[in-house]
């Protein structure tokens, strides 16, 4: 497992699915000038994702080679489809920046917390349970898919509680200033590529 040094941060944008998690983080972060870690994934990709971007998406073989070989910091298994953050990953990624974010499900944001402690920030990224039912069925989802993310959400809400923070996602704009806002207390813009 990585080391991390006191300069360095992993933020966590946690949340329930449908939430805007995802959006608000890459927004966030490209105005912080902050790098992603991408997660692995067994599941097949949703009409908006790209292999590279939003995951990497790997067969299920794959990935329990990857567990096997324990390449994994952290692997969890969510409605039969595994999910995974390498740790080879996060170390390339601290060879270049003091500040890193992912975009993890309240199970893997916990075992980082775990892991790292006060290096850890989670940032919880919530809607109501109905706006996160119609952001879903725009972003094409089937039924089955929408009606087995709201059989976490009432669990992953709870999760609000354990994090450093929490942002409501009404309004895109607002969040993601809001965010920005938080974080930038903890960078103390200390964001400069290392040497």
């Amino acid at each position: 497992m990585y080391e991390l040094k006191d300069t360095e941060r992993i933020f966590i944008f946690t949340g329930p699915d449908g939430s805007g998690r995802s959006t608000i983080a890459d927004m966030v972060g490209s105005t912080l000038r902050m790098k992603k870690v991408i997660s692995n994934t067994t599941r097949a990709p949703r009409p908006s994702e790209e292999h590279g971007q939003d995951y990497f998406f790997v067969n299920r073989d794959k990935f329990i080679q990857a567990i096997e070989a324990d390449e994994f910091l952290e692997h969890i298994e969510i409605n039969n489809n595994l999910y995974g953050v390498k740790n080879k990953d996060i170390e390339h990624m601290f060879e270049k920046y003091s500040c890193i974010y992912l975009i993890l499900n309240p199970s893997g944001a916990d075992i980082l917390k775990k892991y790292y402690g006060d290096k850890v920030v989670r940032l919880f990224i919530y809607a109501d349970r109905v706006t996160v039912e119609e952001r879903q069925r725009k972003k094409g989802l089937s039924e089955d898919e929408i009606t087995s993310h709201l059989s976490h959400y009432d669990s992953d809400m709870a999760y609000m509680t354990q994090c450093e923070h929490s942002c409501e996602n009404v309004d895109l704009a607002h969040a993601v200033y809001d965010i920005t806002n938080t974080l930038e207390y903890y960078l103390d813009r200390n964001l400069e590529e290392k040497d």
